[in-house]
């Protein structure tokens, strides 16, 4: 064999032998990065039909995809279930995520365990309501006291001397349920002495129709009925039109569900004081997956909130607002 032959099959040897390393290192490369990806569990207060948990998901979904982090979403059928969201957030903890993004579903009930994921060594975020002590690194939720002012002080000018007002609450002593009130009695002013009672349907619609029922028996002169979730707000609303009494009360609810901006543009609410529930699965999942690498992140994020009206209600910004599209 001559020896320019031999230098030609040693060289194509040498080549295959340069192309067979730069597989191996390139699948090695991708079984590292697949290796180092963040692992997020996003356990929720419901995973029900409402338009506010679904949102909350879909944000969670697109700042896991921006991020290259994998997200699992969880959390019970109905936000009252306190019981089996705490059974998750064991099954959660001996998943060993990275991160747990928690939607705590009671203050004090949850509290023992979100210590357990602190114990066990994995970054907890809250998101949408905080507990009774400090926990995790960061909270990601609305300024429930600023979105219970706006809606308060907006319907303030609706308040007459005689104005008799009830309102309807979700959750007794939840984070969100305490600011939310405090906000709107507050944005009311002076005119916070004229309301009459506060009830809570345990973030159950139907419960929320018959407790409002309840509050224009025992009040025949209330005019004034607001509720400070999508749960409470509908429920409150269904019982008002079922009464044939939507010419005489006035309304507004928290949250922005379909069926809260049909009743907006009915007539039925004066006004929705929103959440931004998208934003919110977003920055929570961002944060976790951001504080998992190590990263510094702040201990309070707003997720924001607006007030929306009948007549502010088409603008563009309001209307991505309130019918928000994960693309």
């Amino acid at each position: 064999m001559s020896r320019r032959k031999t230098e030609r099959r040693l060289l194509a040897a040498g080549l295959l032998a340069l192309g067979a390393l730069a597989v191996c290192l390139l699948l090695w490369q991708r079984r590292a990065a697949l290796a180092e990806r963040t692992e997020i569990i996003l356990i929720q207060k419901a995973l029900d039909d409402t338009d506010f948990w679904t949102s909350v998901a879909q944000g969670g979904e697109m700042a896991a995809e921006e991020h290259d982090a994998d997200l699992t979403v969880m959390g019970p059928a109905e936000e009252q279930e306190i019981g089996l969201q705490n059974e998750m957030i064991l099954e959660a903890i001996a998943d060993k995520p990275d991160a747990i993004v928690l939607a705590p579903g009671s203050s004090e009930a949850t509290l023992p365990y979100a210590r357990q994921i602190e114990e066990a060594g994995i970054t907890l975020v809250l998101l949408d309501s905080t507990m009774e002590e400090e926990a995790g690194i960061s909270a990601v939720a609305t300024d429930n006291f600023e979105l219970g002012y706006k809606m308060g002080s907006y319907m303030k000018q609706f308040v007459a001397p005689d104005t008799v007002i009830g309102i309807v609450g979700h959750v007794e002593g939840s984070s969100t349920a305490l600011g939310r009130e405090a906000g709107f009695r507050a944005g009311l002013g002076e005119a916070q002495d004229q309301v009459a009672e506060i009830v809570f349907c345990d973030s159950i619609t139907e419960k929320a129709s018959e407790l409002t029922r309840g509050l224009l028996e025992k009040y025949p002169e209330m005019d004034m009925i607001v509720g400070l979730n999508e749960y409470s707000a509908v429920g409150a609303a269904r019982a008002v039109l079922e009464l044939g009494l939507s010419d005489q009360i006035y309304m507004a609810g928290i949250d922005s569900s379909l069926e809260q901006i049909q009743l907006l543009e009915a007539g039925v609410y004066e006004a929705l004081a929103i959440q931004k529930p998208f934003n919110m699965g977003y920055l929570g999942v961002e944060t976790a997956v951001r504080a998992a690498r190590g990263e510094r992140v702040e201990e309070n994020i707003d997720s924001g909130s607006e007030l929306i009206t009948k007549e502010n209600m088409y603008t563009e910004e309001n209307q991505k607002l309130l019918f928000p599209v994960a693309e």
